[in-house]
């Protein structure tokens, strides 16, 4: 039994999908360029983070250790194939290949990125390998200290997007089988994005940022799938800033940023409660100075890790590493009624994940880690603190003064863990103190209260 087919419908459906067959192909060229742009966008916001770290350990004094952790971390980064610092003069102060360090980086490309004022794209091929090289110049203040440079393979880039690739491929031959159906199953073609849409949105709402709609329409279907793109567009975007720069401050603050409830303005600090806690390693000085530098970033990156996770699961902020000291806040930027147990919490933990540290460093034949920790609750200044060059959201004020001179008196205490007054009061119900007293404090005139604390309370009081 042959099938009578509708020239009229067998024209249309070969039109239709010609029509679709040359969009789709537009939007192929167009979806790549797009996806190779944003890539190479993300990198030149990985080159300023990276060259704005650089400078901090580049001036006022050369900061060896800070340099060689930055690249390595770098390194990590997704399509990264090399990360490179140089000086003014064109030396290499850190590369991820340790050996090119203390040399001279004479070629075009570091020529043309040294002259530039402003993040730089090149392009250039080595071995038979095509490379992107993203640069960015590293300043301290106003005067030009150095250039970073990021590398990333042409290979790297195509590989990014060979998904977006398939996916375009299958939608392009559905849509072209559905057309060559005829007239009567268009209908049922131009209603399909319906149940897509409504697959998308779950896919969306269990965290899938790849998910686009393929359908062109001009009609309220079509303008609904837009819609959707362009959301899911805007959230993948907003996730790639929150994912990059998060690596370089809390992700509180950077959705702060993207929310619009922390401002970019520079000053306009806001006067908050918060608890600050300040930890330190024992003698890090006389121990690095006995390990290559490559271990000491290695050991660095390993004890950095516990920790952060143990202020993390315990609601707090690392608001930044100072060396090999690190400054971690709760109740900011999200307020909280119990920081000051939570911090107590999180130390708590801090020492327990550390002991598991030590337990493998020694069965490495390594010295194990000793730390200090003290917390004080108070007033601190959140906000832009720095000049219009460099900016950085922190905390200051005296809460965080404070906490710092008592983690130092740790030393003098015999202690590891220590506390000042309205941090006690907070959670004497929860946790064992010991009364140390009132103990003067460098750089303040009254003494500060301070007390050690043993542990968690086994019948602990609401």
């Amino acid at each position: 039994m042959k099938i009578k087919v509708n020239k009229i419908a067998l024209k249309l459906s070969i039109f239709a999908s010609l029509f679709v067959l040359g969009i789709i192909a537009a939007m192929t060229w167009i979806l790549l360029q797009q996806g190779e742009q944003l890539m190479i966008s993300e990198m030149k916001l990985r080159s300023i983070a990276y060259a704005r770290s650089a400078g901090e350990a580049i001036s006022p004094q050369l900061d060896i250790f800070t340099l060689h952790f930055n690249t390595q971390e770098m390194l990590k980064e997704k399509g990264v194939e090399y990360a490179v610092i140089l000086d003014a003069g064109s030396k290499i102060l850190s590369h991820t290949d340790s050996q090119k360090i203390g040399g001279i980086d004479a070629g075009p490309v570091a020529r043309l990125a040294s002259e530039a004022r402003t993040p730089l794209v090149q392009q250039y091929s080595s071995h038979g390998v095509s490379y992107f090289d993203i640069s960015a110049p590293v300043f301290s203040g106003n005067r030009r200290t150095g250039t970073v440079h990021i590398g990333s393979t042409q290979a790297a880039v195509a590989s990014s997007l060979k998904d977006a690739k398939q996916k375009v491929l299958v939608i392009a031959g559905f849509a072209i089988i559905l057309d060559m159906l005829g007239t009567i199953l268009i209908v049922g073609w131009m209603l399909r994005p319906l149940p897509v849409l409504a697959r998308a949105a779950r896919a969306v709402g269990e965290g899938r940022l790849d998910m686009q709609i393929g359908f062109t329409m001009k009609d309220e279907i079509g303008q609904l799938t837009e819609a959707f793109n362009q959301m899911v567009v805007s959230l993948r975007e907003k996730e790639m800033i929150r994912n990059t720069f998060g690596r370089y401050m809390s992700k509180e603050v950077v959705d702060g940023f993207l929310n619009g409830k922390v401002s970019l303005e520079l000053g306009g600090g806001e006067l908050k409660e918060m608890t600050v806690l300040m930890s330190d390693i024992r003698g890090f000085t006389e121990f690095s100075e006995k390990l290559p530098p490559q271990e000491v970033v290695h050991l660095l990156n390993r004890y950095f890790t516990e920790m952060v996770q143990a202020i993390g699961a315990n609601g707090g902020t690392v608001d930044k590493f100072i060396g090999d000291a690190i400054l971690a806040v709760f109740g900011w930027p999200m307020p909280r009624q119990d920081h000051e147990k939570l911090a107590v919490d999180a130390a708590l933990d801090m020492k327990a994940r550390l002991a598991v540290l030590n337990t493998s460093l020694i069965k490495e034949g390594r010295k194990p880690i000793a730390i200090g920790i003290a917390i004080n609750s108070g007033k601190a200044v959140a906000g832009n603190i720095g000049s219009q060059e460099k900016v950085q959201y922190t905390v200051i004020g005296d809460a965080v003064n404070v906490a710092s001179r008592m983690e130092s008196a740790n030393k003098d205490y015999g202690t590891d863990l220590i506390v000042s007054q309205p941090v006690y009061l907070a959670t004497k119900n929860y946790f064992k103190f010991k009364d140390i007293g009132e103990k003067p404090v460098r750089g303040r005139t009254e003494p500060v209260h301070i007390y050690q604390v043993l542990g968690h309370k086994l019948n602990r009081q609401a």
